[in-house]
């Protein structure tokens, strides 16, 4: 007759015996004491923080950004509503000032303003021109220079409409109101010149004559030549 072995029953036990819950309690209230988890805990509690720190302020950096863009979207429409008007305004201003010998005395002091503006650049081309215009006019008629030179942008560009001048002035901005106005190449070549190693000669041109009427031309200018230049058919 079979008879059970009480072997396996003995080894198992013998297998429960190994582990000791003393022990392990043991070893888990020295990690306890020893602040192991308690700090794991701390660190996963605040690096989840951060990150939730994080996602807050990236959603108002966001919001702020879309508000950005909504506020320079208003800005332009603002913008082209109010050149609108400035324009509309200006054409009704223009049709209903009636044209009198007094507007025409009128213009002589929008002109004289331009050219006392272009003299704030004293060392500058059109600065330097409208000072040989003004005090070396008879100088200026003999400089085989000038006699190509129609005049500066800015005092050629007229517009009777005082609102629709100061929008075309800014539009130009001061580097082109104040560029010198060719009638030729030859003339736009005897503004400045250079030696053969490519430098600047100032000794001709408005190097030239700047130093002779003690305003020494500093920087660069603009030149428009109006040579190959024509009306359209």
């Amino acid at each position: 007759m079979f008879q059970p072995s009480n072997h396996p029953q003995d080894a198992s036990s013998s297998v429960l015996m190994q582990v000791d819950p003393k022990e392990t309690s043991v070893v888990v209230k020295d990690e306890m004491q020893n602040g192991v988890y308690p700090q794991a805990q701390t660190i996963i509690y605040n690096s989840k923080k951060l990150q939730d720190d994080l996602h807050v302020l990236g959603m108002k950096i966001k919001h702020h950004e879309d508000n950005i863009k909504l506020l320079k979207s208003h800005k332009y429409k603002l913008d082209d509503s109010i050149l609108d008007l400035q324009v509309t305004l200006g054409k009704y201003h223009s049709s209903t000032q009636p044209n009198t010998e007094n507007d025409a005395h009128s213009s002589n002091p929008s002109e004289e303003e331009t050219t006392k503006q272009i003299l704030r650049h004293e060392k500058s081309a059109a600065g330097i021109l409208c000072q040989l215009k003004m005090h070396h006019d008879t100088q200026t008629s003999h400089l085989s220079l000038t006699k190509d030179v129609l005049g500066v942008v800015a005092t050629l560009g007229k517009v009777d409409d005082d609102n629709l001048s100061r929008l075309f002035s800014e539009y130009l901005g001061v580097e082109t109101m104040l560029a010198i106005v060719c009638k030729t190449y030859e003339g736009v070549k005897a503004l400045e010149t250079y030696d053969k190693d490519g430098q600047i000669n100032k000794g001709s041109g408005f190097h030239a004559v700047g130093a002779s009427i003690g305003k020494e031309l500093d920087g660069r200018f603009l030149v428009i030549c109006l040579e190959n230049l024509r009306h359209e058919s």
